[in-house]
């Protein structure tokens, strides 16, 4: 971790709020460790004889979050909600309304990819330039456009064809840069205001998350059956304009610029060993979230004879079963020993969830395990949901130790560019699943893209462990000895 001496060096970002610095004294020096995610927190507090001594602050709490945290707090879980909620909206009748008005499973595929690959792009710049820009505008605009674009495309129902198709990808593209600049500001606002229970709060906040997803597809359901395509848009569209207003009185200002030295660059960043498998792990995590936003649905009306409502039921019950397992997971990606196991037998559940979609062919013909019924995808739905999260709890804190670790400040610039980094890597996945598992299932059908996916997430949790066992061994050999015993006996 990095060390620094005395306080003046300390970043003026962390004055006033709770501090995330472990201070150290032993006779020599009193070195300050910046450190992210643990729960308990420790100051260095100066008494009359001029000593110093350490306090600790417990974990997150309402009760004892300042104002400005607190309106922070709940501000991002409105949008939240409300993002998810305008995202997660059209999974249950899009497919087959695009299909019905010419686009291929393919098609369809890219056109939830495309806002995933546009999203990619934003990210990295938002979260270089969040600080020039101005977080607080780039929030509020963000919400603005993403709420403009979901009205806009409500009024695609009186098109059809190629006309239809090029507007899904102009507007969902738009909407995809709205929605990427206030994902990366409320991330960083986030990290800002809680840098010491950073997967904490997240877990919190994945509830609403969680309530956006369970709420957008059942009620998604109902609204295209009574007022057809554009009333569920039209609906998402008025509760993100709602969610603007609300972000433009209550978030509070934030702090954009700091001052001193510091190295925020985008290609640094992502030279650190750890940041390229978190990365990788959060391209494999999101594309398989995603894979089943296309075509789950067209799969379900066909083998089972499910409605809209129905199949919004499905994606209720994975986004139920995330929320409820969140907090859990939060909770434990604070406690810094615990993340690689996570990461790792979440990533072994999730291969092994993902097979029971569809289900596979391999449990199904080849050893006759199971039956082709619609309780094997139920439970399927049901493992993927909670091994999601113990693998996405994790993802954050790992970028932001690892930015500490490299010797990067801790400033609002800094949680920008991780926050901009996690976003757009969190798109890629996004863009990859939806789109491979539409060209998979138009090909070998949705048991065999499951399949596939499994092994994908299997091969990337391998990949975890060999990088894990890597990374002790490189610690070990180049770590110098602890003891003068252990010196001579080398």
């Amino acid at each position: 971790m990095e060390q620094e001496k005395g306080d003046s060096e300390t970043s003026p970002l962390l004055n006033g709020h709770i501090g995330s610095r472990h201070v150290q004294l032993d006779t020599d020096s009193t070195p300050d460790v910046v450190t992210y995610g643990s729960v308990t927190d420790e100051n260095t507090k100066v008494v009359a004889n001029g000593t110093e001594t350490t306090e600790k602050k417990e974990g997150f709490s309402c009760v004892r979050a300042s104002k400005r945290q607190i309106l922070s707090f709940f501000c991002v879980a409105f949008l939240n909600f409300s993002g998810m909620a305008c995202y997660a909206i059209i999974t249950p009748f899009f497919p087959s309304e695009a299909l019905r008005r010419g686009a291929s499973q393919t098609t369809v595929g890219f056109v939830f990819g495309c806002f995933s690959a546009v999203q990619f792009l934003g990210g990295l710049v938002f979260g270089k330039f969040i600080t020039t820009v101005g977080s607080r505008f780039v929030l509020i605009s963000g919400v603005f456009v993403a709420g403009s674009c979901s009205l806009l495309f409500g009024l695609l129902e009186y098109t059809e064809g190629t006309t239809f198709i090029a507007f899904c990808f102009a507007i969902r593209s738009m909407e995809a840069l709205g929605v990427s600049a206030h994902l990366t500001v409320a991330t960083t606002i986030l990290t800002h205001e809680f840098p010491n229970d950073i997967a904490k709060v997240m877990g919190i906040q994945e509830i609403f998350v969680g309530l956006g997803m369970m709420a957008a597809p059942p009620i998604g359901g109902v609204l295209y059956n009574l007022g057809g395509f554009k009333l569920p848009f039209f609906t998402v569209g008025g509760l993100m304009f709602c969610c603007c207003a609300v972000l433009a009185v209550l978030v509070p200002p934030q702090v954009d610029k700091q001052e001193g030295k510091r190295d925020v660059s985008l290609l640094y960043f992502l030279r650190i060993p750890t940041v390229i498998m978190t990365c990788g792990v959060t391209v494999v995590l999101f594309s398989t979230i995603e894979y089943l936003n296309p075509v789950l649905q067209p799969y379900a009306t066909k083998e089972f004879n499910l409605t809209s409502p129905q199949v919004g039921l499905i994606f209720l019950l994975l986004a139920c079963v995330y929320a409820l397992f969140a907090p859990a997971w939060g909770w434990l990606a604070d406690k810094k020993k615990y993340a690689r196991i996570m990461m790792t037998l979440g990533l072994l559940v999730l291969s092994a969830g993902t097979l029971l979609i569809g289900p596979s062919p391999l449990l199904t013909d080849y050893v006759t395990l199971l039956p082709k019924a619609l309780w094997i995808n139920i439970v399927g739905i049901v493992v993927i949901a909670p091994s999601t999260g113990s693998v996405l709890a994790n993802l954050f804190n790992v970028m932001l130790w690892a930015a500490s670790d490299a010797g990067m400040e801790t400033d609002f610039a800094t949680y920008g560019l991780v926050s901009g980094t996690f976003g757009a890597f969190m798109s890629m996945g996004s863009f990859l699943g939806p789109t491979v598992s539409s060209a998979l299932v138009e090909r070998f059908g949705l048991p065999w893209a499951s399949t596939a996916f499994s092994g994908y997430i299997l091969f990337s949790m391998l990949l975890v462990v060999a990088f894990t066992i890597g990374e002790n061994v490189y610690k070990r050999c180049h770590a110098g000895p602890s003891t003068e015993k252990e010196a001579h006996l080398k």
